[in-house]
C-alpha cells in the first residue's frame, strides 16, 4: 500500500468566524485520506477550535504568525514556516487569509528549491480590494497578491462573484481560479431565542443583523435606514436586533441615540450561538461592504427568513434574487430601506420568501450534498486535490 501523501494547512490564527471553522473541517474531513498538519499562530480561543480535530491531525503553533502586520515577528514566523515545510516535505501546501497565505507561500517557494515542490493551493478567504483600506494600502494589497499568484498552483475563491473580482484586479490567471463554497453547517443547534425571551413583543416586526461590528460589515448603514422607515412609517411596530460585538460597538450605540431610534434597536454584544437569535427575527440583513460569501444570511435563510443583502462581491451568489432575498447597492441606507419596506409591508410576501429560502438552502449540488455544506466543500477539497496530485505524477 503506498503512503499516505502529506497535506499541510496553514492559517494566521484560528479565531470564532467562517475561515478558522473551514480549515478545522477540512483538516478533519481530510485526515481519513490524508496525514494531515495545521500550522497556525496563536489565539485565546484556538483551545475551543482545536478539540474539534481528529487527533490523527497534528498541530503546530507559529508563535511569531500574527495578523497584524510587524517586520520582525513577520520575518520570525516566515522562517519558522520555511524550517517546518522543509522538515516536513508535504506534498500539498495550502493556505487560508491574507498574511498565512503570503508568508506561507513565499516559505514554500523558498523551501521547495532543489527538491521536488510541493503543490500550492490558496484560500484567500474573501479579498480586500474595496471596503476595507484606503487606496495605497488597497494597492500594495493588490500587487502583492498579484505577484504572489506566481507562487501558487491554485486559487480558490468562496463564491463566483469572489472570484470575477479577483481575476479581473489582476490576481492570478483565469485557470488558476476554482470556486469552492464555504462550508456552512445550516443545523441548528440548542433552543432558539424568541421574541418574548428578549421583551419583544409577537406583533412587533424584527429586523436584525449578526456581525462583526466593524465597518466593513455596515451596521451603520441598517441604523441610517431604520430613521428612514421610521420616519415614513411613524405608527409602524419596527424593532433592530444587531448581534455581535466589535470596535463599533459603543459609537455605533451612539449613533442610534443621536439618530432618536436608540429605543427601537437593541444590541446584544457578542453570542457564542448568534443564529440561535435568528429565531426571534422576522427579516435578516447583511449590509456589507464587502464580503466574500456570507454565513449569517445563509443560516438565516435556512432558518426560513427572507433576507436583504448588499450587491457585493459574493453576497448576490448566495440568494436566489426576488425569490429567497433582495440585493442592494452597498453603503444606500435609501436602497436598504426601500428593500425592508418591501417585506415588512407584506406578511405574504415574507413567508413566500422565507420558505423558498428554506427549500433553496437545502438543495444539493452535483457532489451529492446540500450546495453550502461542509460534506460539498470538502467533498470538492478532495477532487481537487487528487486531480493536483494526478497533474503532478503525471
Amino acid at each position: 500500500m503506498p503512503a499516505r501523501k502529506l497535506v499541510i494547512h496553514i492559517i494566521t490564527r484560528l479565531e470564532p468566524g467562517g475561515s478558522s471553522r473551514n480549515t478545522i473541517d477540512s483538516c478533519s474531513a481530510q485526515a481519513a485520506v490524508y496525514n494531515v498538519i495545521l500550522l497556525a499562530g496563536p489565539h485565546k480561543n484556538s483551545a475551543t477550535l482545536l478539540k474539534l480535530l481528529p487527533p490523527s491531525v497534528q498541530y503546530i503553533e507559529i508563535s511569531d504568525l500574527q495578523r497584524e502586520l510587524n517586520p520582525v515577528k513577520d520575518l520570525k514566523a516566515f522562517l519558522a514556516l520555511k524550517k517546518d515545510l522543509e522538515r516536513l516535505q508535504p506534498d500539498i501546501i495550502h493556505t487560508h487569509t491574507s498574511k498565512a497565505g503570503a508568508l506561507g507561500r513565499l516559505a514554500a517557494a523558498i523551501a521547495g528549491r532543489g527538491t521536488t515542490k510541493a503543490i500550492v493551493i490558496h484560500t484567500p478567504h474573501g479579498h480586500l480590494l474595496y471596503g476595507y483600506y484606503g487606496p495605497l494600502k488597497t494597492f500594495l494589497f493588490r500587487f502583492a497578491e498579484g505577484l504572489l499568484s506566481k507562487f501558487t498552483g491554485y486559487l480558490i475563491a468562496l463564491t463566483r462573484g469572489e472570484m470575477n473580482e479577483s481575476a479581473a484586479a489582476g490576481i492570478g490567471r483565469p485557470q488558476q481560479w476554482e470556486v469552492i463554497h464555504s462550508g456552512v453547517s445550516l443545523q441548528t443547534s440548542g433552543a432558539l431565542t424568541q421574541k418574548k425571551d428578549l421583551g419583544i413583543a409577537e406583533d412587533e416586526i424584527v429586523i436584525g443583523t449578526v456581525a462583526r461590528l466593524e465597518p466593513v460589515k455596515g451596521v451603520e448603514y441598517l441604523l441610517r435606514a431604520a430613521v428612514i422607515l421610521k420616519e415614513k412609517f411613524p405608527a409602524a411596530r419596527l424593532r433592530y436586533l444587531v448581534v455581535g460585538s466589535g470596535e463599533l460597538k459603543i459609537s455605533l450605540e451612539k449613533l442610534a441615540s443621536k439618530l432618536g431610534i436608540h429605543d427601537m434597536v437593541m444590541f446584544t454584544g457578542f453570542r457564542q450561538n448568534g443564529a440561535a437569535l435568528m429565531g426571534a427575527m422576522d427579516i435578516y440583513v447583511q449590509p456589507s461592504l464587502n464580503e466574500a460569501m456570507g454565513r449569517a444570511p445563509l443560516e438565516a435563510q435556512a432558518m426560513g427568513l427572507p433576507v436583504v443583502v448588499s450587491r457585493v462581491c459574493g453576497l448576490p451568489d448566495i440568494i436566489a434574487e426576488g425569490k429567497t432575498g433582495i440585493a442592494v447597492k452597498a453603503g444606500d441606507p435609501e436602497a436598504l430601506a426601500a428593500a425592508l419596506e418591501r417585506l415588512f409591508l407584506s406578511k405574504k410576501l415574507r413567508e413566500r420568501m422565507g420558505q423558498a429560502a428554506k427549500e433553496w438552502t437545502g438543495m444539493a449540488d452535483t457532489t451529492g450534498f446540500p450546495r453550502f455544506g461542509a460534506e460539498s466543500m470538502n467533498a470538492q477539497l478532495l477532487a481537487l486535490y487528487t486531480r493536483a496530485l494526478g497533474k503532478t505524477a503525471a
